[in-house]
């Protein structure tokens, strides 16, 4: 495949449990859900892929003109994760641009906004789309961050396959979505037929530079060498980052990491909270 500038690159593999239905072809103001996303990249770049799997394929192929991708067995992570790792290494560009396939509020100026941001800074750089919640799913990034993903994905497959170790395991760039749209549902996600009616939550106008990888990656490799101490140690110093930035997302997954290396009641208590914060329930690791 020909090098290309840009690659939007939408990520069709989900299950849509909760959806009760499969989500993506659902029709939202009679057009597939899926539709959204692809028609609004299409606006900034002539190359954009749908990365799913044999199951979703069969489905998608029947409402949407598109080139698929994949997802590769070869890569030790899953889900979403996999999916975004598949779609970079199947494809050369210089940038790349990914998003999810149920965001039906998306508009090209915010993905365009994200893309200039990573174009300007050379970070990755992914949307704050409201109050503590940083949303993985988008990310744009230069095409010097294709193999770091790539191994966080199979190297670094020993903690739980979560789209935010793109973010945690790289020099980030993280925008309040006040930045980038004056919609603030443009970044929403569906999980329920609920959500197509949701009330939003606001703008945030937060900018935070992240340059906590080092923490991430040193307790990948401690916790690869059984050396579990100094592994929680790592992911601890790392959540106090996100802490004091209040991204209360990334706090939460740092610290699910370090608690299943040393199950501390302080830690799940604080778990909790952020669980609760974050508009879920509280769970026991």
């Amino acid at each position: 495949m020909n090098k290309m500038e840009i690659a939007a690159i939408i990520l069709a593999g989900g299950k849509s449990t909760r959806f009760a239905e499969d989500k993506l072809i659902y029709l939202y103001n009679n057009k597939p859900i899926i539709s959204y996303p692809i028609n609004e990249s299409e606006k900034i770049t002539d190359n954009v892929f749908v990365v799913t799997n044999d199951k979703e394929y069969e489905k998608l192929r029947k409402v949407i003109n598109v080139e698929f991708i994949f997802d590769d067995p070869s890569f030790k992570c899953e889900g979403s994760s996999r999916g975004i790792a598949s779609a970079i290494k199947a494809i050369d560009a210089n940038y790349y641009l990914i998003m999810p396939g149920d965001i039906p509020w998306i508009h090209y100026i915010a993905l365009k906004n994200l893309l200039e941001y990573a174009k300007r800074t050379q970070y990755l750089v992914s949307p704050i789309i409201y109050s503590g919640i940083v949303s993985p799913l988008f990310l744009a990034f230069p095409k010097s961050y294709k193999d770091n993903i790539s191994r966080i994905c199979d190297e670094y497959s020993v903690l739980a396959s979560r789209p935010s170790n793109f973010i945690r395991g790289n020099k980030s760039l993280l925008i309040g979505s006040y930045h980038l749209t004056d919609n603030p549902r443009v970044f929403y996600d569906v999980d329920t037929k609920l959500d197509l009616t949701t009330h939003t939550r606001g703008l945030p106008r937060k900018i935070v530079y992240l340059e906590s990888y080092k923490y991430f990656i040193d307790g990948i490799e401690n916790l690869k060498n059984g050396e579990n101490d100094e592994a929680f140690k790592d992911f601890i110093n790392e959540s106090k980052i996100y802490k004091i930035n209040k991204l209360n997302s990334l706090e939460l997954s740092c610290l699910i990491d370090a608690f299943l290396i040393n199950k501390d009641e302080k830690i799940q208590k604080r778990i909790n909270v952020l669980r609760k914060k974050l508009g879920r329930r509280p769970k026991e690791y």
